[in-house]
This record gives structure tokens, sequence and C-alpha cells, in this order.
């Protein structure tokens, strides 16, 4: 019997812990945005920023299309933050504002899902069966050229480990599924890309989150 693993809202929710009411910053000058160099790792889910001297505030959060704010902790001293289950397909907007004892800076980092729109593998699911045996399948984005090709990565909960799909299912060609024969690596939570390629043109990504805990 196949059981049916549903990831797509796990993306709509992000986790409680990091859901906060933005509060106020005491911002005084606030000095162009070049000056905190924001940059975003998106296999690690850190955003990092050039630190500053005498800081005496420090924010990090994005907003998501839906206009969803995502804020984790962070002390004074730190300078940068981790994410964590979260989905950046629907595109979303990173801001840090840092407080210093002399000035205020802020900057917003725009993190879109570049392609054409539809072309990123939909429907995608997953089945876990023989208790260790995983399906995992999707299909063609509508706007898809016939020359795209899709690749499937896993990482799990603490996004410490990247698993690459062994085995792909095929449709003319095309990577529609995979099949993975050894779950070892996953945890409970795990978050599961979908990206492609294409010699045409610009192909968007998927991306969603799985909870293996509920079967």
């Amino acid at each position: 019997m196949l059981l049916l693993v549903t990831s797509l809202l796990l993306c709509e929710l992000p986790h409680p812990a990091f859901l906060l009411i933005p509060g106020k910053s005491d911002l005084r000058t606030v000095v162009p945005a070049s000056s905190l160099n924001v940059r975003f790792d998106s296999r690690t889910m850190n955003l990092s920023w050039d630190c500053q001297e005498n800081t005496t505030f420090s924010r990090c959060f994005l907003t998501d299309r839906k206009n969803r704010v995502v804020e984790p902790r962070l002390s004074n001293n730190e300078c940068s933050c981790t994410f964590r289950e979260i989905c950046l397909h629907g595109g979303v907007t990173f801001e840090v504002h840092v407080n210093t004892s002399q000035r205020g800076f802020r900057q917003k980092l725009l993190y879109p899902n570049s392609g054409r729109e539809g072309t990123a593998a939909q429907n995608f699911s997953c089945f876990i069966y023989n208790a260790d045996l995983m399906n995992c399948t999707w299909a063609r984005g509508p706007a898809a050229p016939r020359d795209v090709q899709y690749f499937l990565y896993i990482q799990n909960s603490k996004r410490r480990r990247e698993i690459r799909c062994p085995y792909y299912i095929q449709d003319s060609g095309t990577h529609v599924g995979c099949h993975l024969d050894n779950l070892s690596g996953l945890t409970s939570r795990n978050y599961f890309l979908v990206n492609g390629t294409s010699r045409e043109i610009g192909i968007q990504f998927f991306d969603s989150l799985l909870d293996t805990k509920k079967i």
C-alpha cells in the first residue's frame, strides 16, 4: 500500500518560532543600502551582512509574496541569521536593520524565482512504501520548452547533507520523478528542491518541505 506524503501545505506556514511581530527600531541617520553588503546562501538558508562597530540593535527578516513576515531571533552582536523551514519558489524579500551608537542601516535583498513563468516542475508529491523506499514525482511546467531537464536535490532539516536523486523516472527523456532506495540520510522534516535547465530559456525552480513523521 502506497502512502502519500503531501508537502505543499508545509510551505504555507513557517515554523512558529520564527513568526514574530515586527518591532520598532530607533533608527537615526540611515546610510545607503550598500553599506551592509547583504548576501544570501540558499544552500544553508543563511543571510549575512558586514558587521558594524558599536551595534546596539540588529534585526533580519523576510517577507513573502503574501506579505507574511518570517523573523529569526538573533542578538545584537550577530551579523547573520538562518531561516529554517521556508520555501523560496514564490520569491521573497530579505531585509536587515542595524543600529549603531552613531547611525542606522537598512538594506533589502530581493530573491526572485528567476526564469520564465510556468516552467517550474509542478504537482510535486512523494510516496514512501516498504518503510525505506520512496518515489517522488512531478509534472513538466506548462511553459517549459521541449529540451527542459529537471533535477531533484534533498536536504535534511539540519541542512548538513545534500542528497542528489540517484535514479530518475523519465518521460520521453525528461526527468519527471525520482526513486530512492535508501532513506537513512533523511530526517523527520526535509527540504526538496527541483530545479531545471534548458538551452532556450531560464527555468524556474520549485521547492517544498516534506514531513515524514506524519506517515
